[in-house]
């Protein structure tokens, strides 16, 4: 009955380190390939591009080229002359406006007294 167990065992053993070896390999091998590829090369590209990339004023001037505008703009501003949005600004008065304005909470909003 031992002998049963035993082999079983042995067996099962066998069978799974045969079946699981290429992962064990896979994540042995990958570690290095992460370390010298993705930590090492693109750090060492990026310190070059630093390097090689121009003067001081040249990457200010090249980052405020690619600068996106991300202001605070709290109303949509319509382009397009057959937009509903145009249509519905042109016919406002100011106060309306200000009144129209999303996330625009003052003390007589807050208390429903604008109405």
């Amino acid at each position: 009955m031992v002998f049963h167990i035993s082999n079983y065992m042995r067996e099962t053993n066998t069978w799974m380190i045969r079946k699981c070896r290429w992962i064990f390999w896979s994540l042995y091998l990958a570690v290095p390939i992460y370390r010298n590829v993705y930590w090492d090369y693109l750090g060492r590209r990026s310190a070059w591009r630093d390097y090689f990339g121009g003067t001081e004023a040249e990457k200010i001037a090249h980052a405020e080229s690619k600068r996106a505008d991300w202001g605070f703009h709290p109303r949509y501003e319509a382009k397009l002359p057959f937009s509903i949005k145009t249509q519905k600004y042109a016919l406002q008065t100011r106060e309306e406006a200000i009144r129209d304005m999303p996330r625009l909470v003052t003390s007589s909003t807050r208390y429903g007294q604008d109405k």
